[in-house]
């Protein structure tokens, strides 16, 4: 087996040995967005490793292909992909071979060959990458990425209430925010990637002057730097839209303050302004009208609105997923619409033949808003009525009509036909979901449950 790793290993690194080569020497034409941030990246990530005193002839091949391969993902490139792939495989061979460069110690980590046993194991070994690359050479927005996946991680692995000391130790995202945004080489696309994240990673503030602190870093160099592009209007509409959010609170209507109110009306009208001007710069960037679609939901103004918003995301993606969320948030009943105005938008999204994806999936979303609502032994029989089986398994059957290698989607199949105890559909399903994601359906023992009801109820009409 081992040699069979190692021959897999090398093919991969072979296989991007002409990219690796023609991607250095691709200076390319200046005009060419895609190829300015390919070498900006290949700056920031090669050219950096040869600065960073790790490098040695034992494993300098293997670690600049993985960088390259990296500096390609980063920028969108096509190519010899499936890039994360050659990460791994060169990444595994330069640690083999002794690489303790922290940049490839941290890709090692987040692009594994084989898996960590747990997503604490995970969390774990990417907030000690995270700290290594803290210590390095390396540019300033390296280490903010490390750190931000770190933070994901290690949140999603150990719960807000787990003990931060280690994040703590990895820093704050916005403390690299200015190095990033002063280097004058930094394509725009990068800036917008960073400021987009650092918006979301403080996304939970409840101080709205905080939150606002944050974004005043990033508003003059995004403007002062690049006035006729787009991104940085889509950013400051982001921003106010979170700080709208921010001060009117999460409570239903009665609960806002006067001053509430104010500072979400007048939020929402900046960033109404800054995605007006986005658009009349750039009509391709489906950001903006999805971003729209939330600053209406604020502002009420109709759902004509609204609909011209959804049809301009549409016409920009038709398998906009995103698109057709933010169209059935609009339609719930504490906001513009009603039960019968969801289903009948997720039956839309079924039966249309224009869009595709997982769009039919929002039938499923449409039903989990509407029982949402519900209480008591409404709530607990929602999924075993007829009509409500009859969407979601409409649903599936567009969607892996549509998407016919998504078997992992099977999962989700057969844990609505559990809910709705349709027991021939989950026996015909349970085959198909080899090998078993026992978590998915809350651990070992409640999957065997489910087989068990499965099979005990094998054959009995409905």
């Amino acid at each position: 087996m081992k040699l069979a790793k190692s021959t897999w290993l090398m093919r991969l690194a072979v296989l991007v040995t002409a990219s690796f080569f023609l991607l250095l020497t691709a200076t390319g034409c200046k005009q060419d967005p895609q190829k300015q941030r390919l070498n900006w990246n290949l700056k920031t990530l090669v050219g950096a490793y040869k600065q960073a005193g790790y490098t040695s002839p034992k494993w300098d091949e293997p670690a600049k292909r993985a960088l390259t391969a990296f500096a390609s993902l980063r920028s969108k490139q096509p190519g010899a992909g499936p890039w994360e792939q050659i990460i791994a495989a060169n990444c595994d061979l330069a640690v083999r071979a002794g690489c303790k460069d922290p940049m490839i110690e941290y890709l090692h980590v987040r692009f594994p060959l084989t898996p960590a046993d747990s997503p604490k194991a995970y969390a774990d070994a990417i907030c000690q990458a995270a700290l290594h690359m803290k210590e390095s050479d390396y540019p300033a927005i390296r280490k903010f990425y490390a750190n931000r996946r770190a933070v994901q991680e290690f949140y999603n692995a150990y719960g807000s209430k787990a003990d931060r000391s280690i994040i703590e130790q990895v820093g704050g995202t916005a403390f690299f925010l200015p190095a990033i945004l002063n280097d004058h080489t930094i394509p725009v696309e990068e800036a917008y990637d960073v400021c987009d994240e650092t918006l979301e990673a403080y996304g939970g503030m409840k101080d709205v002057r905080e939150y606002e602190a944050i974004y005043e870093q990033m508003e003059k160099p995004l403007v002062d730097r690049w006035p006729k592009s787009h991104l940085p209007w889509l950013i400051k509409g982001a921003a106010h839209i979170k700080m709208a959010w921010i001060c009117r609170g999460g409570g239903y209507a009665n609960t806002v303050t006067e001053e509430g109110w104010k500072g979400f009306e007048n939020h929402l009208e900046v960033a109404q302004q800054a995605l007006d001007h986005a658009w009349k710069i750039n009509q391709q960037d489906i950001n903006i009208p999805l971003k729209m679609m939330r600053v209406e939901l604020g502002q009420g103004q109709g759902r004509e609105r609204m609909e011209l918003w959804f049809k301009r995301a549409m016409t920009i993606d038709t398998n906009s997923y995103d698109a057709c969320y933010a169209k059935l948030d609009y339609l719930e009943p504490k906001w513009h619409g009603s039960d019968e105005d969801l289903l009948a938008f997720g039956r839309q999204c079924v039966q249309t033949k224009d869009w595709g994806g997982r769009v039919p999936l929002i039938m499923l979303d449409a039903h989990e808003a509407i029982r949402s609502y519900l209480e008591g032994e409404a709530k607990t029989n929602y999924w075993k009525q007829p009509d409500v089986w009859l969407d979601i398994q409409a649903a599936f059957d567009r969607f892996f009509e549509l998407n016919p290698n998504a078997t992992g989607w099977y999962h989700n199949n057969a844990l609505y036909a559990y809910l709705c105890e349709r027991w021939d559909k989950l026996n015909e399903l349970l085959p198909k979901l080899e090998p078993v994601n026992y978590s998915f359906f809350g651990g070992e023992d409640e999957f065997d449950k489910m087989v068990q009801l499965a099979k005990e109820h094998a054959g009995k009409p409905k």
